[in-house]
């Protein structure tokens, strides 16, 4: 029984925007080996991989907008300047991000409990990777920040990375299976986290790469004469 609800939903049409969607090997088509460029380093990565895509998550903004995080340690103390994820625009095309990074302060693995320590909203640019998926294209959305509101993290800290487009149209975020770290978390408008496995039926990794600098490498002078240029 269970396995002929599974099949049904699968082949229900994708106009149901606001749904949770689940990939079947059937639908694996096309693959993409597109990367990231960027002139700073790659800190943190959960590579984007079509292959491994197992599902989306519907996100959107306004006043009942919905998000999707993820948890992530770093090696060492760094500034995050650049980011990039990946989303399947079903409607219009979002030129900013809403970025929360937020830290696991009980270490609870939590993210209801969680206080933010970043947040803004991003100018992004949305690169066609080739791959497309329920009808829709993926992008690669390159999140750029300004040197002045770089987040500066630590390494061994428990954060959270929160994502929501700046438009009110619908959109997925693509995940693959649970691989590192804690699952996906979902909040569906009503501010409560939930977990990927609860929410999805499956535990869930999102795709997202993190590039910036160590903290070492903006000292206090630098810094100062970097920002005189902006």
């Amino acid at each position: 029984m269970r396995i002929s609800i599974l099949i049904l939903f699968l082949v229900v049409p994708f106009l149901i925007a606001a749904q949770p969607l689940f990939l079947s090997n059937s639908n694996v088509y096309q693959a993409s080996n597109v990367l990231p460029i960027s002139t700073d380093v790659l800190i943190y990565t959960q590579p984007y991989s079509f292959g491994f895509i197992s599902g989306g998550a519907c996100i959107f903004g306004g006043s009942y907008g919905r998000w999707l995080c993820d948890d992530f340690v770093l090696e060492s103390d760094c500034y995050i300047s650049e980011i990039y994820i990946w989303i399947l625009w079903t409607g219009e095309q979002a030129s900013h991000m809403n970025l929360v990074i937020s830290e696991d302060i009980l270490l609870d693995w939590d993210p209801n409990t969680n206080i933010d320590v970043w947040a803004e909203s991003v100018p992004c640019t949305n690169t066609f990777t080739g791959d497309s998926l329920w009808g829709y294209d993926i992008y690669e959305v390159h999140c750029v920040i300004d040197i002045d509101v770089y987040p500066e993290l630590y390494a061994e800290k428990h954060y959270y990375f929160e994502i929501q487009p700046d438009v009110s149209d619908p959109c997925h975020i693509p995940f693959s299976p649970n691989f590192i770290g804690d699952y996906c978390w979902y909040n569906d408008g009503s501010g409560v986290w939930i977990r990927s496995d609860i929410a999805f039926g499956m535990p869930s990794d999102m795709f997202f790469d993190f590039y910036g600098e160590p903290v070492s490498a903006l000292e206090p002078e630098t810094w100062g004469s970097i920002k005189t240029l902006f």
